[in-house]
C-alpha cells in the first residue's frame, strides 16, 4: 500500500492558514483530488454539543463515541493521557479514499510544508530553520530560492500542489456490464461456446433484443457490441431470455 501524500501549512497564529485552506480546497477538488484535513489545535476543543446523546454518553464515561448516519460519521476520542502521536492520528484516515492529506499546524514535525507569512504579524520566517518547507506564501517578496506565491495566487498554488503529487496508479477496468435481453432469433451454438458475439438492439417498447453477430447479418448492421452468455452445447430459441455482457466502448 502506497503512503498517503502529506502537505502541511505552517505559520504563526493569525496568519490565515484556515482561511487559505478554505479557499484552496475547492480548487483542488475541481482538479479531481480527494482531500483530507488534519488540523492541530492547542485548545480544549469539543465538537460535540451538550445535551446531545453522544455528549451524554461521553459524560457518562465512554472513552470513544462514534455518531453515524447515512451521510457521515464521526469518532470522538477522549485522550486524558495527552495528545496522540502524529502517526496515530494519520492512521485514522482511510488512505484508499484520499489522494492528499492537508495538515494545518504540527510545524515541528517532519513532512513537506508550505509556509504562510505576513509581515504585519511581526514574527520571523520559519523556512530558514526548517528544511521541510517547500514553498512560501507571503504578502511581500522574500530572499529565498523557494517557490513564492502571494495569498491571492490560489490557482498557481493549486497547480504547484498538484505537480508535487505522484501520478495515480491506473485503476483496474470495470468488468463488462451484464444485462438481460430476449433472443430475437434462434442462436445456434454447435461448438458449445460459453459466450457468442451478438448485436444488441431495442424495440419500440424499450425491450432489449439480441441476435447473433454472424457473416449472414446485413452489412448495414454494426459489428458485435455484446457477448451472449449461453450454456455449453445448447442453442438459444427465439424469445428466450439470455444474459449478455456489453463489450467495452459500448
Amino acid at each position: 500500500m502506497s503512503a498517503l501524500p502529506l502537505l502541511g501549512f505552517v505559520a504563526w497564529s493569525g496568519t490565515g492558514k484556515t482561511t487559505l485552506l478554505e479557499r484552496l480546497i475547492p480548487l483542488l477538488g475541481q482538479r479531481g483530488l480527494r482531500l483530507g484535513v488534519l488540523k492541530h489545535t492547542h485548545h480544549d476543543f469539543d465538537m460535540d454539543k451538550p445535551g446531545k446523546d453522544s455528549h451524554r454518553l461521553r459524560q457518562a464515561g465512554a472513552r470513544q463515541v462514534m455518531a453515524a448516519s447515512d451521510r457521515r460519521h464521526a469518532l470522538i476520542c477522549e485522550t486524558p493521557e495527552g495528545e496522540p502521536p502524529l502517526e496515530a492520528l494519520l492512521a485514522r484516515f482511510d488512505r484508499d479514499q484520499l489522494d492528499l492529506l492537508l495538515i494545518e499546524g504540527f510545524k515541528h514535525r517532519h513532512f513537506p510544508k508550505i509556509e504562510l507569512h505576513r509581515g504585519a504579524i511581526g514574527r520571523p520566517l520559519l523556512f530558514p530553520d526548517d528544511p521541510d518547507i517547500v514553498a512560501l506564501i507571503s504578502d511581500r517578496p522574500q530572499a529565498t530560492t523557494l517557490p513564492q506565491f502571494r495569498f491571492e495566487d490560489l490557482d498557481a498554488i493549486a497547480d504547484f500542489i498538484c505537480a508535487r503529487l505522484p501520478i495515480r496508479d491506473a485503476q483496474p477496468p470495470l468488468p463488462p456490464l451484464r444485462l438481460l435481453a430476449r433472443a430475437q432469433e434462434a442462436i445456434p451454438n454447435p461448438a458449445g461456446e460459453t459466450c457468442l458475439p451478438g448485436y444488441l438492439t431495442q424495440d419500440a417498447d424499450g425491450c432489449l433484443l439480441v441476435r447473433p453477430a454472424s457473416a449472414v447479418m446485413p452489412s448495414a448492421l454494426p459489428a458485435a457490441n455484446c457477448l451472449i452468455e449461453c450454456a455449453s452445447n445448447s442453442a438459444i430459441a427465439p424469445g428466450e431470455r439470455v444474459r449478455i455482457r456489453l463489450l467495452s466502448g459500448e
